[in-house]
């Protein structure tokens, strides 16, 4: 396998240094939802349902805050953003075990709001700084820096509510919340140009320069990739419960951690991969098959691979084709609304899930979850393909950067 596309983006100036704060800032946000459940059941003594609220309220607050965060990044930076999300992640994990159940539900909302934006702020740097032939390696180290948070941050979120408390959980996880969003303040990334190649200032973007139809499709496969990647998992923890083998369900979450790292270090190496909707499209059907192995923890492992090795990819590409299509003065805002798609899919596939199996069993939710996540995956490909024979009988003939990016 050939590294040598990794090494040229980690010798990049700062590159090295932004992946690990974003690896620290990415751990932490993963963390909040299960950390915020723990904190309603623990230290509430509420229910299942009334935790599941509050989440609720923080990602309807991550939403609706990550298009206005990066659209304050396009304007002023990286810095004042991420001062500004500190001073409210201090606030909230600080107060938050003295707040009563309505006052978790205001305070998820607006920390939600200014959730700390490591997942974008990485990926809007990558795009700035990455040379295109790299790009595919740096959007891949981005992966796999997202695959070891989600494979850490829950479960160190977890240990700490069950062992000290769920208070302890949640100031700790303002320290560590708070900690990497001032190294990055310090760090303070480059994510805009302040002029444009003619040396002139870059207009202002409107909605409809930014907001152009080739990233629906980009923003369809994204959502997919998601629904599918969570939904699987909460339905690994129901097959295995039905079956009796709960106590494997860390162990099969961990090998499809591993599988998706792996399949993230592949694609990097990958000249010229498939594109985003043939990838997010294959992780939706694969994951079919995972409800035909739910009687053994070992062949749920088998079956699951591969899906699992499909999803860093299926982010990777998503992710560079929305840096693509971003043009200059709104890579933040087109980042964050990557952001909010990617959220959309967490926050349904889980809740799909979970009502199928409440409804047909665990089978039927690898099934549906699957064939939603490869439906939408299959609508972004008929646009982007719609979308590109337009562009070819519209178009002149140097065509447009962006668009051929996405669609390579």
């Amino acid at each position: 396998m050939n590294m040598k596309t990794y090494r040229r983006v980690l010798a990049l100036p700062g590159i090295g240094s932004l992946m690990l704060l974003g690896l620290f800032s990415k751990i932490a946000v993963v963390a909040i939802p299960v950390v915020l459940n723990l904190a309603v059941v623990l230290g509430l003594d509420r229910g299942f349902g009334a935790a599941g609220l509050v989440i609720t309220a923080w990602t309807v607050g991550v939403g609706i805050g990550g298009p206005l965060q990066g659209r304050m990044m396009d304007r002023y930076g990286a810095r004042p953003v991420l001062l500004a999300s500190v001073a409210a992640q201090l606030l909230f994990w600080g107060f938050g075990p003295l707040l009563s159940y309505e006052g978790l539900v205001a305070g998820a909302v607006a920390v939600g709001l200014l959730n700390l934006p490591g997942f974008a702020l990485v990926r809007l740097r990558l795009a700035v700084a990455i040379p295109d032939e790299d790009r595919n390696a740096a959007f891949a180290l981005d992966a796999m820096t997202s695959n070891i948070s989600y494979m850490v941050g829950p479960a160190l979120g977890v240990t700490v509510a069950t062992a000290v408390s769920s208070t302890a959980s949640m100031r700790g996880l303002g320290v560590i919340v708070s900690l990497a969003g001032l190294g990055l303040a310090l760090l303070n990334p480059a994510v805009r140009a302040t002029t444009s190649e003619s040396g002139t200032q870059p207009p202002k973007p409107t909605f409809r320069t930014w907001f152009t139809p080739a990233l629906v499709p980009v923003l369809m496969a994204t959502t997919a990739t998601t629904l599918a990647t969570a939904g699987y998992e909460t339905a690994i923890v129901g097959g295995l419960r039905h079956s009796g083998q709960l106590g494997f369900s860390g162990l099969v979450l961990t090998v499809c951690g591993f599988c998706s790292l792996i399949g993230a270090l592949v694609y990097g190496t990958i000249k010229r991969p498939p594109g985003f909707a043939v990838i997010a499209g294959l992780v939706g059907l694969t994951t079919v098959v995972g409800g035909f192995a739910t009687g053994q923890w070992w062949l749920l492992c088998l079956a699951m691979a591969l899906p699992a090795a499909l999803c860093s990819p299926a982010f990777a590409s998503t992710g560079s084709a929305a840096s693509a299509l971003a043009p200059e003065g709104a890579r933040g805002v087109v980042m964050g609304t990557y952001s909010a798609a990617l959220t959309v899919g967490n926050s349904i596939g889980p809740a799909l899930s979970g009502a199928v199996q409440d409804s047909a069993g665990p089978r039927w939710a690898f099934v549906v979850i699957g064939l939603t996540g490869a439906a939408l995956s299959a609508l972004a490909l008929l646009g982007n393909v719609w979308l590109g024979r337009r562009t070819e009988s519209i178009a002149p003939p140097e065509p447009d950067r962006a668009l051929a990016d996405a669609k390579a």
